[in-house]
């Protein structure tokens, strides 16, 4: 390993940070030099974080000092912290998720043109670059809720990696994507360590420190317990200096402190689990509960540990309650596949009693999986199946009607002609004539919506398509007294789509503003091609109840929903925005006096 150099790039001295009553760090020390990888390990809230957010400038020190370069800092702010070089990739995520890539990651550093425009094509190329360089393939034009998680990690990184940072940071970043996701992470920590770059590292994965790392640093309840170059530690010490420096009496009574500090090793693995995982003594009492556990159980960590299972108000949310403590009393297992909160959640559970090597009882572990959105996906997947079961047999029956009606219909036509047929007697027949036109056009919309098998692109009227849609839920607005306003395009619209995806779209949407709108309220349906050549745009405009700001960003998200049916997956707005991308446009919204959907999509080529 190469010597370090004997002037850091970064010194921190005596820093001390409050956060109200609560002291995160106490006189900490911390120095960073010039091409090293160095570590940050601790516990949870051992003060990691707040450290490196002090060069961030999301956090102020009370006291201490800071020098940077050779120069003294007082503090930083996020503006004077990029203009120093430093990068940091925060342990929570740290997007606009209403931005697109491009937008956040030139958010206070837009280039411009001349004149002040922003240069536009210079970022979306420079983010195109540094998407090349992670080796991921991000989609640049829409927002970022719309994004993976992994993709919104990218999309920071991309961010850090613009302003070319001589300090780079990353907070617990492992923990958040797969380990195929971070080989794309790995070669940018080696490029920049080559390239007398400096990193900071906080992890609680130890694989990864003996890796890469060349100094680690390690910090307990705000106090920095030492630090250490990675060549002179072995594994077993480093875990005992990160999770046993400090042992209670009861913990130094224990005769192999070696299995004890590899026990809080194995609870930080515990704690970093996505699914619930709660440990109970051989009490029954909570030993250890995990994030999961408590955001599924809406619990308070610091007020349930060493609690009993009996005390924690369980019994009114779960109602296999009686089974499930039955089962923790006996000590032995217990497996169910559908429990359903009050809240609405739906868990799989399952109790697991372990005992020593002499089969002496030591506790339970009791692991809970929210299967909510599984379960919910199941469910909408049976329905469509069932769909295309009933358009197959909606199909069928159409054309059992269509046969009497054609027969209706000649008869009626040989009325018409008999001269004993006239005056109101052929007005009637007339209506008759006219209803059953009506009937048949119904079918044929039937007929073309259920027509399933038929998933070919094809050049498609626009305005038929949203005729034929304003024919089958004429109903509905029938029923509500809604007034639909129809403005038709002053040319034929045509674009190259699926007939019956696109019906399914505008259903969809027109059913949401039958829903959000009053009794005898308005919908509008417009179709225009608008400035920009060769885009078509649908506009379905309802003066309803609108969308409440803080749901607007969410809308989009499978199974999410605010209607109270219980039939409702949350998918309808999820899958039309599919259709339309795989039409090669885009949907989206406005809300102020009125909620505007708009379908844009390109034309056919002339």
């Amino acid at each position: 390993m190469r010597k370090l150099p004997a002037a850091p790039v970064l010194e921190m001295r005596a820093i001390s940070v409050r956060y109200g009553d609560i002291v995160a760090l106490r006189n900490v020390d911390f120095d960073l030099c010039s091409g090293e990888i160095h570590a940050l390990v601790g516990e949870h809230r051992a003060g990691k974080s707040t450290l490196v957010k002090l060069l961030s400038g999301a956090a102020k020190k009370e006291s201490g000092g800071i020098i940077l370069a050779g120069k003294a800092v007082d503090s930083f702010t996020p503006r004077t912290s990029m203009q120093h070089k430093i990068g940091m990739l925060y342990q929570e995520t740290n997007i606009v998720p209403s931005l697109n890539a491009v937008e956040n990651i030139f958010a206070g550093q837009t280039p411009v043109k001349w004149l002040g425009k922003p240069d536009y094509r210079q970022m979306v190329g420079k983010a195109r670059s540094l998407f090349h360089r992670l080796n991921v393939d991000i989609n640049l034009e829409v927002p970022l809720f719309k994004l993976s998680m992994a993709e919104q990690l990218m999309v920071e990184l991309a961010r850090v990696l613009s302003i070319d940072p001589q300090i780079l940071i990353f907070d617990e970043i492992s923990s958040k994507l797969t380990p195929i996701e971070m080989e794309r992470v790995y070669p940018i920590l080696f490029e920049a360590k080559n390239a007398n770059k400096s990193i900071i590292y906080i992890s609680h994965n130890m694989d990864e420190i003996f890796q890469f790392a060349d100094r680690v640093t390690v910090l307990k309840d705000g106090y920095r317990l030492g630090t250490e170059e990675i060549k002179d530690l072995d594994r077993m010490k480093l875990i005992r200096m990160t999770y046993s420096f400090v042992l209670s009496r009861e913990e130094l009574e224990q005769d192999n402190k070696e299995l004890f500090s590899l026990k809080k090793y194995n609870e930080s693995i515990v704690k970093n689990l996505p699914v619930g995982v709660i440990i109970l003594d051989n009490e029954n009492k909570l030993y250890m509960i995990n994030v999961p556990a408590t955001k599924i159980l809406n619990l308070n960590r610091e007020r349930v540990v060493n609690r009993s299972i009996e005390t924690l108000s369980l019994k009114r949310d779960i109602r296999e309650y009686n089974e499930i403590i039955s089962c923790i009393k006996e000590q032995r297992e217990g497996y169910w596949e559908e429990v359903r909160l009050r809240d609405g959640k739906v868990l799989k559970i399952s109790t697991f009693p372990f005992k020593d090597e002499d089969y002496k009882f030591l506790g339970t572990i009791f692991l809970l999986e929210d299967i909510t959105r599984e379960l919910l996906f199941k469910d909408y997947l049976l329905r469509t199946e069932r769909v295309a079961s009933v358009a197959e047999l909606a199909a069928g029956i159409a054309h059992e009607i269509n046969n009497p009606l054609g027969i209706v219909l000649n008869y009626t036509n040989l009325l018409k002609r008999k001269s004993m047929v006239n005056g109101s007697g052929l007005e009637k027949v007339h209506i008759i004539e006219s209803e059953l036109h009506r009937i048949k056009e119904i079918i044929s919309n039937l007929l073309s919506f259920s027509r399933i098998e038929n998933t070919n692109m094809a050049p498609v009227d626009l305005e038929e398509i949203l005729d034929d849609v304003i024919v089958l839920i004429h109903h509905k607005l029938r029923e509500k007294e809604i007034h639909l306003l129809r403005r038709r395009a002053p040319r034929k619209v045509v674009i190259r789509g699926n007939e019956n995806k696109l019906k399914q779209v505008f259903i969809n949407l027109l059913f949401n503003s039958i829903e959000a709108v009053k009794k005898g309220g308005e919908i509008e349906v417009q179709l225009r091609v608008n400035g920009e050549p060769g885009i078509a745009e649908v506009k379905i405009i309802d003066n309803g109840c609108g969308i409440p700001e803080e749901i607007r960003s969410r809308i989009f998200d499978p199974f999410f929903s605010t209607k109270t049916n219980k039939k409702n997956t949350g998918l309808g707005l999820s899958i039309s925005q599919h259709i339309i991308e795989t039409h090669e446009g885009f949907l989206d919204f406005c809300c102020n006096d009125k909620t505007e959907f708009t379908v844009h999509m390109p034309l056919v080529a002339r």
